[in-house]
This record gives C-alpha cells, structure tokens and sequence, in this order.
C-alpha cells in the first residue's frame, strides 16, 4: 500500500500533457484503485470513472487464476450481461486482441490492421453490432495467481484512443500491478484464514486467537463450551473476563508479554495461568502464546496476535473415541483404556474409572501393544496425541 502511494504522487506529478484530469480527479481514481484490494465491487466505480476520462463505452477488469478451469474475477462496466455473455461463449475465441505484451499498453490496431479487422466475423458479428470499435489494454500478470487483463472500448463516432490515452493508462499501469498484487496476497490470506479457522473447529483442545487489544478472533466449539460454563472464566462482550482478580491480572501480564514477543519477532515463552473455578473443580490452565506470523519477511509485527489454550481436567473427550478406535483398530474396552492413560491416568487408576480388574487391565494394554506394534506405554500415548491432532 506504501508502494501505491508513493506512486499516486508520481501520477499526480507526471499527469500526461493535454490531460483534462486534475489532481483531484487522479486522487479519487486511485483511492478507488486501492480500495478494490480488500473489496472489489471498487473495481466498478474505478472502472467507471477511468471510462469517463479516456471517453470509453465499456471498461472492464479481468483476474483469471493461473489454474485452467477457474472463473475468476470479471468486473465490467458499460456492458449488458448479454452482451457480455456473447463475447464469453463464442467471440473470445475469435478476439485478436489478447495475449500482449505483459505491462505495455497498445491499441487494437497495433496488434491487427483495420483492413484486416473489417473482414473478420468478430468484427462483423460482435464489434459492429455493439459500437465497439476502437481498443485499448494491457496485459499483467499477478504473481503465480492471476492473468490479468484490463480492456477500453470506444465506438466508431469517439475515434480511436490517442497518445494522451496511452500515457494515461501507462502511468496507471504500476498502481494497477499493485493492487492486483496485493489482491492476489490478500485473496490466499482470506482462504487461508478460513482453512485454519475451520482445522480450529475440529480441535479437541479449547483454543482462542485474540487481537492486539485482547479481542477474540476466532475460538472452536470447544472453548465456547468452556466459556460457557462461567466458571473462572468467561466472555465480557469480545474479550476475556477472569472471575478472580489475581487471576486476572497474572493472565494481562502473560499477555502483554506474549504480544510483545511476537511484535519484536524474537521466539515468545509460551505461559501458564492457573485460573481458579468453584471449589469442586479443577483450576483451568490458560497458556498464552504469541502467534507468530510470517518469520520470513523481515519485520515485526505492528499489531500481532496472541493464541490461547484453555486446558481442563477433561483432556481427550469421549468424542474422539471413535476416530481412535478405527484409527488403531481397537475394542472398545481398549480404547477406553487407551484415552484413560493419554489423559495422564496410570494403568491402575483407569483401571478403576473403567471399572476392571488390574489383570483385565493389563491383558487390554498387551493386547493393544500387539494391534499397534507399540511396545511402551509412553510411546503409546504419545501415538494417540498425534492420532487426537490429526483427527
């Protein structure tokens, strides 16, 4: 976005001789240039008033994937969806005007000669029946994301586009390269957003992501049964309220903390808060840790997030049962025994909780060893941990 700025001014300062724009009207493409980086429907108001100033019919903004296949972004304006629907399923085939030389705005004439043009069924079929005779356009490429294509169209009576079109449109053309970039950039973060929100979901461990203010980002259904149960700790609005002052207050700290951590890029400790419940319950135990971003870019974070676990007594829930059972091909005894000893319980223990014999007990680790290979019971729970992270 630095990058766009910079080079607005640059626009202002080298607006094209003969040029009937003014630095407000330059100012005002480019704030809708930019805005379409997040929001596209900007596209159209950007394509309207660039159509205005190079006296264009139809404008229109092309973001095809790399991937064959792919739809796309198609912003248009000044076309009927008919008309545009035409072009689509038949005369794209037959247009001459495609594939330009990347970053260099031509004009239709440049690439095919009038004569020529007049005796082909594009121009006859389409170009004529629609008053679009005159061309204008670029071709970009957005990383390894998107072709890019811009187009102008002008009919016959506007005349075709002139030098002070083209110097326009070439000092439009860098601001142009950097909003598709980024774009593009911020289209793969959106879709990956939403890929890890949805891994959150399927999450056993109850996690949270806050924001740089403490606000909760996205958290799983599991730390929403946890918040729900106001015990020790709960949700005041969007942020996190601890019942117990002390508690409170040792959870800011490990925040503060961990935001500092992960703005200054340096590897943040990874905290436990003991948060206290109701007497005949466990405390809760919230680690706070910095989410870290991209290490590779170079530079800290200016805002940065911090990512909270909320562990309780319960650890691996019934709920998992089942994926592990058929992931190991155990019993059901077996499995039970197996969750009971991941959960931390020794074999005497979950022996009681399952209601079996010690010796039961044994015979059921035996027989899981022999179904999994495993021959330690260490190494058995930690398969089951990989097994729970991987479900």
């Amino acid at each position: 976005m630095r990058a766009a700025t910079a080079l607005r001014t640059r626009v202002l300062r080298e607006t094209p001789p003969g040029s009937s724009l003014d630095a407000k009207r330059l100012s005002e493409l480019l704030l809708h240039l930019e805005r379409s980086i997040t929001k596209p429907a900007q596209w159209d108001k950007f394509l309207e008033l660039l159509a205005q100033d190079l006296q264009a019919s139809v404008t229109g903004l092309v973001l095809r994937p790399v991937a064959d296949g792919e739809a796309g972004l198609v912003r248009l304006w000044g076309v009927s969806a008919e008309g545009f629907a035409a072009y689509a399923h038949r005369y794209f085939a037959l247009d001459p005007f495609v594939q330009l030389p990347l970053g260099r705005v031509v004009t239709l004439d440049q690439v095919v000669s009038m004569d020529v043009l007049e005796r082909s069924e594009f121009y006859r079929d389409y170009l004529v029946p629609h008053d679009a005779i005159h061309h204008l356009g670029v071709d970009l490429r957005a990383g390894a994301h998107y072709h890019v294509r811009f187009r102008a169209c002008r009919p016959r009576h506007a005349g075709p586009f002139g030098p002070s079109d083209r110097a326009l449109c070439e000092l439009l053309v860098p601001h142009l390269q950097a909003a598709v970039d980024a774009h593009a950039e911020f289209e793969l973060m959106r879709t990956e957003r939403s890929v890890y929100a949805q891994a959150m979901d399927h999450l056993t461990l109850a996690t949270l992501i806050l924001d740089h203010q403490g606000r909760i980002i996205h958290g799983n259904d599991a730390a929403r049964e946890v918040l729900a149960q106001q015990d020790g700790i709960t949700l005041d609005g969007d942020h996190l309220a601890l019942s117990h002052r002390e508690d409170a207050e040792l959870f800011r700290a490990a925040f503060r903390r961990a935001l500092a951590g992960q703005r200054s890029g340096q590897p943040g400790i990874v905290e436990v808060v003991r948060v206290h419940r109701s007497a005949d319950k466990e405390p809760i135990a919230v680690i706070v840790k910095p989410a870290h971003g991209n290490a590779s870019a170079g530079d800290s974070a200016m805002l940065g997030a911090v990512a909270v676990f909320l562990s309780t007594e319960r650890g691996i829930t019934e709920s998992t049962a089942a994926g592990i059972q058929k992931l190991l091909g155990l019993t059901n005894k077996e499995t039970r025994l197996a969750l009971c000893l991941a959960n931390g319980r020794s074999l005497q223990e979950s022996a009681r909780d399952i209601g079996i014999t010690m010796s039961t007990a044994r015979a059921h680790l035996r027989a899981i060893f022999a179904k999994t290979g495993i021959d330690r019971q260490s190494r058995l729970v930690r398969v089951i941990l990989r097994s729970v992270a991987a479900l």
